[in-house]
């Protein structure tokens, strides 16, 4: 770990948080060796427990070195404290998503190192690709979306693992994570933008048929030209991701591209 003059944290916590003393502050030196991992991969997930409660801390990776300039000199704020902030939003429209703690930002001569955010660790809620009963998921996840749009709100990466969900007695309750990636305004998300967001949710083209076809008729929307568009803007997206993993064997692909936490 970084340290000296040029070795410096940004840290925030919440006053509500009750977090143990100095929790955030001796992340850097308690993370790798604490915790109990729950996610390893680009990025990398520890819960803590702590007086019966358990402490979510998500700990992004160093971006790559064009990213990491661009966080570093202001024109991109960090993943922590987007995260961070996008979460307080999210909650005071009246949406779900983990409470938020705090977060903390290493900066090793100026540049971005590491980030940390913390909130609390969600029970009760599974991801949506876990689903068993998908057409009901899929009525109730149609009006949760098109509610999250007209309230400006709309997650980026609006995948099967970043929506949550929770069924009692045929009600469903929805938790979005990963929102790092999120737009948030003062007015509705337009339709464009709105349609353009579903093409995600569901991997089994069937199930995303019938998602944008509940979607549309809440919007009032043609129905035909949603299926169509999602689908052509799915399947266009799967071909430039394949073209993004043959980039990642070319000299160079380093500098614009996330080394991930978990590598051995």
């Amino acid at each position: 770990m970084p340290t000296g003059k040029l070795y410096t944290r940004e840290i925030c916590r919440l006053p509500a948080a009750r977090l143990p003393p100095n929790f955030i502050q001796q992340l850097p030196e308690s993370f790798p060796r604490s915790g109990r991992i729950i996610h390893n991969a680009r990025n990398q997930i520890r819960v803590y427990s702590f007086k019966g409660k358990e402490i979510n801390v998500k700990k992004f990776c160093i971006p790559p070195i064009v990213n990491r300039i661009l966080y570093s000199i202001g024109w991109r704020i960090p993943k922590a404290k987007t995260t961070f902030l996008n979460a307080q939003e999210i909650l005071k429209r009246g949406f779900h998503t983990p409470r938020p703690f705090g977060y903390l930002i290493e900066r090793s001569a100026g540049l971005i190192n590491y980030s940390y955010f913390i909130s609390e660790q969600v029970q009760g809620f599974t991801p949506i690709r876990r689903a068993e009963n998908i057409p009901a998921l899929i009525k109730a996840l149609a009006e949760y979306t098109s509610k999250l749009h007209q309230a400006g709100l709309m997650h980026r990466d609006y995948t099967p693992g970043n929506i949550l969900y929770r069924e009692e007695n045929g009600a469903y309750t929805f938790m979005l994570v990963d929102i790092n990636r999120f737009r948030i305004q003062n007015k509705p998300i337009c339709l464009w933008f709105s349609v353009r967001n579903l093409m995600k949710p569901f991997e089994d083209d069937k199930w995303l048929e019938s998602f944008v076809t509940e979607y549309a008729k809440r919007r009032n929307l043609n129905v035909r030209f949603c299926i169509w568009y999602v689908l052509f803007l799915r399947h266009t997206r799967n071909c430039y991701d394949t073209f993004k993993r043959t980039l990642k064997h070319l000299p160079f692909a380093y500098l614009f591209l996330n080394k991930p936490l978990g590598e051995k």
